[in-house]
């Protein structure tokens, strides 16, 4: 049978991180530390930083919510002209 992965909490992956990058230990340092592969410390690192640079960016938007958002929409418009459709149904049978 196969090992079960190890996780990590966003805040512990964000206090390594930040560790780092303020050089106060060293990626091997940490990776000894906490029992994590140096190579996932720098990818964590890479995400980190460019997480932040797309918010600079204005980039701030996730796709899935944007596409979430544009299904609402569709869903209301959909509700809209079904209600519209009822109410001419309504009238047109005197009720």
């Amino acid at each position: 049978m196969g090992k079960q992965r190890k996780t990590w909490s966003p805040e512990l992956k964000e206090q390594i991180v930040l560790t780092v990058l303020r050089g106060e230990q060293s990626v091997a340092e940490l990776a000894r530390q906490h029992g994590v592969a140096e190579s996932l410390i720098h990818k964590w690192r890479t995400q980190f930083l460019e997480a932040g640079r797309a918010r600079l960016l204005g980039d701030h938007v996730d796709h899935g919510v944007k596409a979430l958002e544009q299904e609402n929409e569709r869903l209301k418009s959909l509700l809209g002209e079904k209600e519209l459709s009822l109410y001419i149904a309504k009238k047109a049978r005197g009720l």
